[in-house]
């Protein structure tokens, strides 16, 4: 008897962990889709018909816009950053001509939980922004020229611009508001390259529940390029600005209060 009871006792502790695991759940999980829109003072952007004035008096009709993003992660209580994993969602780029690069369905799953922010980078960081990563357009005509640092835009954000109260038909300039590498200057010879992407923080709180998946819109609010914290002056830094790394600098800088997240 004494035997019986050990080896039953026995076998009872080396099936302990097997129930253990079988009563165990997966972890639950839920995830996001990205919608993007474009905004002006608060309302939809409209392009080409619509005059609008930024913040150095300035009037401008924007024509379309395309960029990319980068490297989403959701940061947790702990501040533990949630990044994607499959490869092709480690990029993603929206162009306001193709209205199927608006809609991101990631269909990637995240654990469930409150998430506190969720972080970003508007352009192409360092490691990431290298020549023909891109191979087809739309993404391959976003490069941005080897003389120049190589790799691909930022951005493009293209129009027309006048002085305010200039109302003579033809009195439109085009104007190229592009965003990526930008050089220090000897001569015609660029002697050093600067990295102007941004990581960039929405403090947005994302509420993932098992099963659903969140609608989140990523919003470009144009207005802010023009005004914060630098007033941007089309006289002052004219209508291409690819070689100019003040002008980089400046749309850097005012990248900070362009985006949200609702």
């Amino acid at each position: 008897m004494h035997i019986r009871f050990l080896s039953c006792r026995l076998l009872a502790l080396l099936l302990l962990p097997l129930a253990l695991l079988s009563c165990q759940r997966d972890p639950m999980e839920g995830g996001f889709n990205f919608s993007f829109s474009f905004s002006f003072e608060g309302e939809p952007l409209r392009y080409d018909s619509i005059v609008y004035t930024i913040a150095s008096g300035n009037q401008i009709r924007v024509s379309n816009i395309q960029y990319f993003i980068s490297d989403v992660a959701l940061v947790d209580n702990a501040g533990n950053r949630h990044r994607f994993q499959d490869s092709a969602n480690q990029i993603h780029y929206i162009d306001s001509d193709i209205p199927a690069t608006l809609r991101w369905e990631t269909g990637e799953a995240f654990e469930t939980g409150v998430y506190q922010y969720i972080e970003f980078t508007y352009g192409l960081d360092s490691l990431t922004n290298r020549n023909y990563i891109f191979r087809n357009p739309p993404e391959s005509d976003m490069f941005w020229p080897e003389a120049l640092g190589g790799g691909y835009h930022y951005m493009k954000l293209n129009g027309y611009w006048r002085n305010a109260g200039d109302t003579v038909a033809d009195s439109w300039e085009t104007f190229g508001f592009h965003a990526g590498i930008g050089q220090t200057w000897q001569g015609e010879t660029a002697v050093a390259f600067h990295q102007n992407y941004r990581r960039l923080t929405d403090t947005v709180r994302i509420f993932l529940t098992e099963g659903e998946t969140r609608e989140l819109t990523l919003n470009m609010e144009v207005a802010e390029w023009f005004r914060n914290p630098h007033v941007w002056d089309f006289n002052e830094f004219g209508g291409t600005v690819m070689q100019n790394q003040d002008a980089q600098q400046v749309i850097k800088d005012n990248a900070t209060g362009v985006f949200s997240v609702r």
